[in-house]
């Protein structure tokens, strides 16, 4: 292990998190997601309002409305704290983890990737379009040269991960979203399956994200911070799957 290399991990991924924590707030205006949850939150209204009338017309109890729970915008704790946190954190336990190269810088790029894709998940519950196909294709592009991966590799788990959550997604009706799949195929392309057993990196990140999901779910019904059909963002625990795979190599 090299101590400057990792102290100078530390602090790039800190400043590395806290742009991505600013593209974040950008994707935002980008996506014009405050405008539209304006025209949803209008609706909601409107209807709140027309279903009051109708019942006061008939003389009946009017219904309840649950108020709206709108989202942050800008930057918030996430972008100042929480993303700056994961980069410094990837980027140092990587730079500990392995020798300086091409190898670590890529596995540098997809922990950035992750954090961001973490932070804004988080906020939002969405992963944009703008960020899985690009990092689809770097992941492809970059295969031949990634630690333990090919094109054949990246190609079988992009495909095989996509298609487990497009399915999942079939099944659960949208409970689980597209979402997920698009980050599937990204994970899937940059920790790689093969025909054979040696090669199926791909599968054990989906196994960690499972585990780390249902555990995380568990521990917030017990602790009541969640209800049982309250959403909770899936890419977090995906991002996580990928990046122990990365970690512990091919």
């Amino acid at each position: 292990m090299n101590p400057a290399l990792v102290v100078g991990a530390v602090a790039g991924g800190a400043v590395v998190g806290l742009g991505s924590g600013w593209l974040v707030t950008v994707l935002e205006r980008v996506e014009r997601l405050r405008e539209e949850e304006d025209e949803e939150r209008a609706d909601y209204e409107r209807d709140v309002a027309a279903a009051r009338s109708a019942a006061a017309e008939q003389g009946a109890e009017p219904p309840a409305a649950l108020p709206w729970q709108g989202e942050q915008y800008g930057w918030t704790r996430l972008e100042r704290w929480l993303s700056p946190a994961l980069g410094a954190a990837g980027f140092g336990a990587f730079a500990a983890h392995e020798p300086a190269g091409w190898g670590l810088a890529i596995h540098l790029l997809w922990v950035a990737v992750f954090v961001h894709i973490v932070t804004f998940d988080l906020k939002h519950r969405l992963i944009l379009n703008r960020i899985t196909y690009p990092a689809v294709a770097a992941a492809l592009a970059l295969s031949q040269v990634s630690p333990g991966l090919t094109i054949v590799r990246a190609l079988i788990g992009a495909g095989g991960v996509a298609l487990f959550f497009f399915l999942q997604n079939v099944v659960s009706r949208g409970s689980i979203g597209l979402g997920d799949a698009k980050l599937g195929a990204l994970v899937g392309a940059v920790t790689g399956a093969g025909p054979d057993a040696a090669h199926i990196g791909a599968v054990y990140a989906v196994i960690y994200a499972i585990f780390l999901g249902g555990g995380v779910a568990i521990l917030l019904l017990l602790a009541r911070l969640r209800r049982l059909k309250d959403p909770i963002p899936y890419g977090p625990f995906l991002c996580a799957g990928a990046a122990i795979i990365l970690y512990q190599g091919p």
